[in-house]
Formats: structure tokens, C-alpha cells, sequence
């Protein structure tokens, strides 16, 4: 691509930000040293260059939280690096409202003022932040902290939320709720002086008092486990659900999904299983299907997917293999909203953990799948009405801007791009988490012509 970059440079240490995500560029093309000899009269790049355009994301989170903003260096070395436009790049930056495209010190103090917060005690907790720390965005703690009023933090049942940043080379986050203006000042003093505790947050009371109930079944694990141990996961049930599931085989599961008539819980209430039967139908065609599971929720007031994801986070890795194998699908990606840092780590621990012992990989379990998952995400931006939220979701997945183009498609059982949509807080194959979207008409180049579900947590 034919990129026409401004004159602003990026630092040493920008440059470091990107390369630790992307790894050290490997011509001078891509913003590594020009050698003359190789490259005089070829240009390298092309479609291998444009197929990593869905790292653009990942780059950005890494300039903010190296930075704590992010320059026009940064944006042109960005562009540089992933041969993507200039201005697509400054359009996914300026978009997120967790992400600064203006100088700020690098310890931020997040304060939602959202509506759950605000009847929580939001304005006071502010107006007394703007008597001990400056009005909001001016610069504190010697020119090193400030703070910020935010949207919903997803934080509601403990509110008022903030939620604590501090970029560098060990980026560190804390989470504090309910916040009490000294305590919170407090914390950011401690960010300050780089004493931000280890865990971003815990997995509060207050976010789940019926656990422990006998009735409970998706949150029946919650509270009795140790979310980081596939172990504890495993003894209380974990991964049994996926056993029977290879036992059955994918259209036995699809036929158990369309019997159970489970249904969409957004408001149309479309037959669950009839939107996997559309996307199985389509596995002959031989295009590569995905899973992508939907943690974001930026309603103001919704909190049901964090507890999920802080509080059993085996169970989506589970509930997405299900899909998987029942859909035929080898790569699933998790949308997990900026302003969730204990869900985030506990996710990629999971991921991780699930991938050392066989349970995500080439040869799941001895029994021939093939599938594996990773994080995508961004800090939640907009309240999009749900007939558009998974497409938006999706291009943000692909790192693109969050908007909606086409509205919802229908259940397409033969085209190019089969689409198929239903809503979350629905539940597969016994007592595992998800529910099931299709949707690929805004998928990026990396991509293309291919197949998606979608699975979202349920509560």
C-alpha cells in the first residue's frame, strides 16, 4: 500500500512498544533499516504484509499501556509496520475512549459516572476527586497522575467503580469498588510509586450472594473453586460436558440442541440449534469456520458475562470447543472489553493452562480436533442496540472501527458468506456456557469469505 505518513517520528521507546507485539521489522519497507542492496528496487509486503492488519488492536493497547498515550509517531509507525492506512489507523485510535491520542501523565484514575454509579454516589465521589487531585484532567502528583470521568465500567453491583491505570514497561491495573475518594487517591498515589497490588481485582460478595446455592447451574462453580486450576475445575465436573459431546458427535449435539429448544435470549427468541444446523450445513464447502465468543457488555447496569469470565473462566473455553466441534470450526477468538482486567488475565491464564494440558491445540483430548482460541478486544466504546452489536463486535475483533454497516442478517443456509445471529445468555449442551451468533458480513481481509460463530457467555 502506498502509504502517506505525516513527518512525526516515533520514540525508542514507541517503537519497542510495537515490536515486543509484533516482532523486529524485517525490511526497511515495514520501518526496520533500508538496505539498498535488497530492497533499491522491490518493495516486500503485499498481501503477507495487509494479513496482520488484525493485530492493529493489540498494537494499540501496547503503545497506551507502554506510553500512556498514543503519539502521531506511534500512529505513523503503526501504520508502518502493518501496511495499514494512516487514516484507518487514527480512526480505530480515536474511537476508544481508553485510548489518548493527547499527551497525559501515565497513571489515569478511571471514574465512572455512568448511570449505576451515579445513583451509587458518583458526582460526590468526583466533586471530592476535583477538591484533592485538580479538576478532571489536569495533571497531579507532580505532573504524574490524573484522573478522568469514564462510562460504564461493568462494575455496577459494586458501585461507585474506578478503575486505576498505570502505563510502562510493566503496565499494572487496579480495579477499586465501591470507591472511597481517599482510598481512591490513595491508590493512585500508590500507582504513582509503582505499589499497584498484584491481582487487578477480586471476584467480590457482592458481585455473586447466591453463591453457593444448590440450584444454581451456570454460576454453581463460582465460589467453589480456584478459577485459575483446571484441576478444581475438573473435579467439580469441568470438561465432562466436552467428553460426551466427542461421544455424540457433532450432529447428535446439534440434534440435542434443536430437541432442548433452547432459544435466543435477546428478544427474538430464534431456535438456538437451528442456527448451529445452518452453519454445520455448511461445513462441505471446505471454508474455514471460526467461533467467536461476545464477553463484551457495555450496557450500563450488565455485569452477568464478567462474573462468568472472573469466576469460571474453564467453562467458556469449554462451552467454545462444544461449539467447535460441533460446527466444525478451528479458531475461536474471546471479545473482552478493555475495562475488565481481571477477567482479561484470568481468561489468557485459562487459555493457556488449557493449552499445556491438551485441551486446546492440534489434538484435543486424543480425539482429532483441532482448535484453539485467543484474546481479541477493546475498551468498550458505545451502547449499540443489540440487532447491530455482534457485526460491530466482529470489527473490532478484525481491528477495525466500531460500526455498524448492514442491519442484522437472516439464517443463510447457502451463500458465499452464510450469516446467522441470535442473541446471548443462552446455554449448549447440558450445564456448559454460550449461545450462538453467525454473523460475517463485516469480517476484515484476515477473514474473508469464511464462516463464523459466535457463542456468548451465559448467566
Amino acid at each position: 500500500m502506498d502509504l502517506h505518513l505525516t513527518a512525526a517520528q516515533p520514540t525508542t521507546e514507541e517503537k519497542a512498544a510495537v515490536d515486543t507485539e509484533l516482532g523486529a521489522p524485517e525490511s526497511g519497507w515495514a520501518g526496520g533499516p533500508r538496505r539498498i542492496e535488497k530492497e533499491g528496487r522491490a518493495a516486500f509486503g503485499g498481501h503477507n504484509a495487509r494479513s496482520r492488519r488484525h493485530l492493529l488492536l493489540p498494537v494499540l493497547h501496547a503503545i497506551q499501556a507502554r506510553i500512556g498515550w498514543i503519539s502521531p509517531g506511534a500512529l505513523n509507525y503503526a501504520s508502518l509496520r502493518l501496511d495499514v492506512a494512516p487514516a484507518e489507523v487514527h480512526g480505530v485510535a480515536s474511537f476508544y475512549g481508553m485510548f489518548s491520542l493527547r499527551p497525559r501523565p501515565t497513571v489515569v484514575a478511571h471514574v465512572c459516572d455512568d448511570i449505576g454509579c451515579l445513583i451509587r454516589g458518583a458526582g460526590v465521589l468526583c466533586a471530592e476527586l476535583e477538591s484533592k487531585l485538580g479538576p478532571e484532567g489536569s495533571p497531579s502528583a507532580g505532573g504524574r497522575a490524573t484522573w478522568l470521568r469514564s462510562p460504564c465500567l461493568g462494575l455496577c453491583e459494586r458501585a461507585p467503580a474506578a478503575l486505576v491505570s498505570a502505563a510502562g514497561e510493566t503496565p499494572r491495573e487496579a480495579v477499586l469498588a465501591p470507591a472511597e475518594p481517599g482510598v481512591l487517591v490513595d491508590l493512585v498515589r500508590n500507582a504513582v510509586d509503582d505499589r499497584l497490588p498484584a491481582e487487578p481485582d477480586v471476584l467480590d460478595t457482592l458481585s455473586v450472594p447466591q453463591a453457593g446455592q444448590p440450584q444454581l447451574r451456570l454460576l454453581r462453580r463460582v465460589g467453589k473453586m480456584d478459577p485459575s486450576s483446571l484441576n478444581d475445575y475438573r473435579r467439580l465436573g469441568g470438561y465432562e460436558a466436552l467428553r460426551q459431546a466427542f461421544d455424540l458427535g457433532p450432529e447428535s449435539i446439534v440434534r440435542e440442541v434443536i430437541e432442548s429448544r433452547l432459544v435466543g435470549r435477546g428478544g427474538a427468541a430464534f431456535p438456538t440449534g437451528k442456527k448451529w444446523e445452518a452453519l454445520q450445513k455448511q461445513h462441505h464447502l471446505g471454508r474455514t469456520h471460526y467461533v467467536v465468543c461476545n464477553a463484551d457488555e457495555s450496557e450500563p447496569g450488565t455485569f452477568k458475562d464478567r462474573v462468568v469470565m472472573e469466576g469460571d473462566p474453564f467453562a467458556i473455553l469449554e462451552g467454545m470447543t462444544i461449539a467447535a466441534l460441533a460446527v466444525g470450526a478451528q479458531q475461536g477468538y474471546i471479545y473482552i472489553r478493555g475495562e475488565y482486567p481481571l477477567a482479561t488475565e484470568r481468561l489468557v491464564r485459562a487459555i493457556d493452562e488449557a493449552r499445556a494440558q491438551g485441551l486446546l491445540g492440534d489434538n484435543i483430548l486424543g480425539r482429532g480436533l483441532r482448535f484453539d482460541i485467543q484474546r481479541a478486544g477493546a475498551p468498550a466504546r458505545t451502547f449499540a442496540a443489540k440487532r447491530r452489536r455482534c457485526s460491530i463486535r466482529l470489527r473490532a475483533t478484525a481491528a477495525s472501527r466500531e460500526t455498524s454497516r448492514l442491519s442484522r442478517p437472516k439464517p443463510a443456509y447457502s451463500a458465499s458468506r452464510p450469516s446467522l445471529i441470535t442473541s446471548r445468555r443462552s446455554s449448549i449442551f447440558r450445564k456448559s456456557s454460550a449461545a450462538v451468533v453467525l454473523p460475517t458480513r463485516a469480517l476484515a481481509p484476515e477473514i474473508p469469505r469464511d464462516t463464523v460463530c459466535f457463542v456468548f457467555p451465559a448467566t
